[in-house]
């Protein structure tokens, strides 16, 4: 929905009378959190993004060269910024822990079904399979953590907000797939927890630009804020 403003700041939202979210942030205790940038969804080459370009077209040539031009691109400046300033980073893996997929809740396993048998692709791989793994464009560090969890927040299935909090870790900057199902979610839940969050506008995709408009701005009202990639290098920068 190419008429709505940008998602960056209260001043697109005059009508909106409540208090905006506000915090202070201390650099030093900033993580960067990658959420499920894996090549069953980021891979054009693979999985979903591949299934959608065979099947639905119209839904690829807007989501593929979101991720291909513009996600992953400024994931990698992310990335690169925050190993620079030697902050932390951590990434999330989503999909099932069992091959046949049993640790998930039944209506993930319904959908995985009805996802094989509408286009013959699962909407998720379990945990030792390629499209399991992160893309080679993002690809952790051996000193860097590596998540895997089950369900769409980070927070409900791992230790996450446990391992956070022994690295001293106060504010998230959160970029990922899909913005408006685990990035959002992850990205609630960490703010309910007390984190104070971030989410990079143009380091994150979804499969419609009207969704992660809609996602970013329910979040901007109440649960944190929303930036761009060269505002959060920018301010790490001078911090």
């Amino acid at each position: 929905m190419t008429d709505l403003p940008p998602i960056d700041s209260p001043e697109n939202f005059s009508a909106w009378h409540m208090p905006w979210p506000s915090f202070e942030i201390d650099w030093a205790h900033a993580a960067l959190v990658i959420v499920d940038m894996q090549n069953y969804g980021c891979n054009p080459d693979a999985g979903v993004a591949q299934m959608l370009t065979l099947r639905y077209p119209d839904i690829a040539a807007y989501y593929v060269p979101r991720l291909t031009r513009t996600a992953i691109p400024n994931a990698q400046r992310l990335l690169q910024g925050f190993r620079a300033a030697r902050r932390r980073v951590a990434f999330t893996r989503h999909g099932p822990l069992l091959a046949d997929g049993t640790d998930m809740i039944a209506r993930r396993r319904r959908r995985d079904g009805d996802s094989v048998t509408t286009t013959n692709t699962p909407t998720l791989w379990h945990r030792g399979t390629f499209e399991h793994e992160v893309i080679a464009a993002l690809a952790p560090r051996a000193d860097e953590l590596v998540v895997d969890k089950n369900t769409s927040s980070a927070f409900n299935s791992t230790g996450i907000e446990w391992l956070l909090r022994n690295m001293g870790i106060e504010t998230l900057v959160v970029a990922g797939m899909a913005t408006d199902m685990c990035v959002e979610t992850t990205a609630r839940d960490a703010a309910d927890r007390g984190f104070n969050v971030i989410i990079a506008e143009d380091a994150s995709a979804t499969f419609f630009d009207r969704h992660h408009r809609a996602a970013l701005s329910g979040f901007a009202r109440v649960f944190g804020q929303v930036w761009s990639t060269d505002s959060i290098l920018n301010a790490l920068a001078k911090a």
